[in-house]
């Protein structure tokens, strides 16, 4: 009988944890399912060993290098100048408001974002055209990137802060995450 308790426990508090995050990982968006998808194993995708994809040696790529893709001195991709691309200020791209767009909605659809090690380290979704919402591993919201050129993204804080953190595309699956000094934190989105 104590067993039996011990067991229903156990499975409850299981789906309650599958419960707190959000999705489940599938095998096409998971670089520890499909080796194509870790910039660790795949150097077309890491901007460690590919310089066109690397900001510190592309600075086409490189918000601190190029001022039209730097928001504090192009106000057009800046959120706190412009309300379309504030979550807080615009409740069409807000996942507070639009349950859609979280993560812990069972009908989520987005990317997911993985530590240099490729273990999920938050996901990402989709608000519009400009503008990427974070959430952490815990689904709980972090902030966003706002479009600043076609393939690059500058990264903002919940109170629409520039972070100075970027992500731009990886040329093949997703995006690499870069600081504000354009090294590359390891992290990648798929």
């Amino acid at each position: 009988m104590k067993n039996k308790f011990c067991l229903t426990i156990f499975a409850v508090s299981a789906m309650n944890f599958c419960t707190l995050h959000a999705q489940e990982l599938v095998a096409k968006h998971n670089p520890k399912l499909d080796a194509n998808l870790s910039p660790g194993n795949n150097v077309a995708i890491n901007p460690s060993k590919n310089s066109k994809i690397n900001p510190q040696f592309n600075w086409d790529l490189n918000p601190a290098k190029t001022s039209t893709l730097n928001p504090s001195t192009n106000s057009s991709i800046s959120p706190g100048s412009n309300t379309q691309f504030n979550p807080t200020q615009n409740q069409d791209i807000n996942p507070m408001y639009q349950n859609q767009l979280h993560p812990r909605n069972p009908n989520w659809k987005g990317q997911y974002m993985y530590d240099k090690d490729d273990n999920l380290a938050g996901y990402i979704t989709k608000a519009n055209q400009d503008v990427l919402l974070c959430f952490d591993i815990n689904s709980e919201w972090c902030g966003f990137y706002v479009r600043a050129q076609q393939n690059i993204f500058n990264h903002f804080d919940i109170n629409a802060q520039p972070t100075g953190m970027f992500i731009c595309f990886d040329s093949m699956f997703g995006y690499n995450e870069f600081d504000k000094n354009g090294d590359w934190t390891g992290r990648h989105i798929k």
